[in-house]
């Protein structure tokens, strides 16, 4: 492939979606592109703003709260995956709106708790809270949820 194939394949790939240089690289070395191909034709997707990856990072931590109903644990493992800077990501994690977070969480606190079953009340919160946890809530605030109420049937 060459470097003006490589481009034009990059160009249509960025327009159709939001994409990482991560995602970019990955998608030009199975299309065999030469890796110094590859490095110029991303310096040439960032400078015609095909490639933002700080735009990327607001936009996956922005899905993955509101469809997906993932926490910021997930979330920020996702973005190191995908190999966004710490200082990126951690500027992404803190646009998430609080009250969506927190909405999201007690959405899938309470849909968990009514579906789970458990010999105690106390196995059924475990249960809850290790379903939540893996999804990447933080382990206090799926505590502080599932603690507002003495009677956890009745909140949900």
């Amino acid at each position: 492939m060459t470097e003006t194939e490589g481009k034009a394949l990059a160009e249509r790939y960025c327009s159709g979606a939001e994409h990482c240089c991560h995602e970019v690289r990955a998608m030009l070395l199975r299309h065999k592109a030469e890796s110094e191909d590859i490095e110029r034709i991303l310096k040439h997707l960032i400078k015609e703003g095909y490639i933002d990856e700080s735009r990327y990072a607001r936009a996956l931590v922005h899905d993955k709260v509101r469809f997906a109903k993932w926490g910021r644990n997930k979330i920020a493992q996702a973005l190191r995956q995908k190999r966004i800077p710490a200082d990126i990501a951690d500027a992404a994690l803190e646009s998430i709106d609080e009250d969506e977070y927190m909405s999201a969480l007690k959405e899938i606190t309470a849909s968990r708790y009514r579906a789970v079953k458990g010999a105690t009340e106390y196995e059924r919160k475990l249960k809850t809270m290790k379903t939540v946890c893996g999804r990447g809530y933080e382990p206090q605030l799926v505590r502080q949820v599932l603690n507002m109420s003495d009677a956890p049937d009745s909140m949900f």
